[in-house]
């Protein structure tokens, strides 16, 4: 009799027994995929929103997840500086290029300038247009007075790449701001602002028409 009490003892749970749930704890310098989880719930709950966002850009599978769980993140209103510090550098710039080339453009990265010394992140072209983009990892979001500084060192980029590549016909060349951290397109000094989640919106209305915005003909003597 009391050895089968015993046995019940050891299968039964102790009173106030601790059961673990799939929800992990955020420490500072999470990634972006454990935030979410917590903020969701569950691992699996977070990855199915990160499969939804990549289905909804139109993302191949190898393109960075904590981009899309720090998308996802920002979607929900978490804190934008604890996504940006958990967020690298590198991850952001790869995603950026992964979404414009899924939008039909032909996408190289980290393009060097030379006399003077400086670099493009990415160069996105079409038949007819040709993106020069700055990836902004900001930690929050700028007001317009913040932006005019960025925006005019990326027309400045912008003219020095369009003066060093062969005429085109009807070639026009754009400067922009590529960040995750707006919620909204802005163009400042003829420069569009496009948050990460406009994207895919902003490549498919662009036109070199377009007024309001600085293209750069390709000329000699530009």
């Amino acid at each position: 009799m009391r050895a089968r009490a015993l046995k019940k003892n050891r299968d039964s749970p102790p009173v106030g027994a601790v059961h673990r749930l799939d929800i992990p704890v955020p420490a500072d310098g999470e990634s972006p995929e454990v935030l979410l989880a917590s903020k969701l719930g569950s691992r699996a709950a977070a990855r199915r929103a990160v499969l939804a966002l990549m289905e909804e850009l139109r993302l191949p599978a190898e393109a960075p997840r904590n981009v899309s769980a720090a998308l996802a993140l920002t979607r929900l209103g978490a804190d934008l500086d604890r996504i940006a510090r958990s967020l690298k550098w590198d991850e952001f710039e790869q995603y950026c290029g992964m979404a414009i080339s899924a939008a039909g453009y032909t996408v190289r990265r980290n393009v060097r300038l030379r006399k003077p010394t400086r670099q493009i992140d990415i160069i996105a072209e079409s038949s007819s247009l040709v993106l020069s983009i700055d990836c902004k990892h900001w930690r929050r979001t700028e007001g317009e007075w913040g932006l005019a500084a960025p925006a005019r060192a990326q027309v400045e980029r912008t003219k020095l790449y369009a003066r060093g590549s062969k005429p085109g016909k009807d070639r026009a060349y754009l400067p922009m701001l590529l960040t995750m951290m707006d919620n909204r397109v802005r163009v400042v000094e003829g420069v569009p602002i496009v948050p990460l989640q406009a994207l895919r919106e902003f490549l498919a209305t662009v036109s070199r028409f377009d007024e309001g915005l600085s293209f750069i003909m390709n000329a000699p003597g530009v």
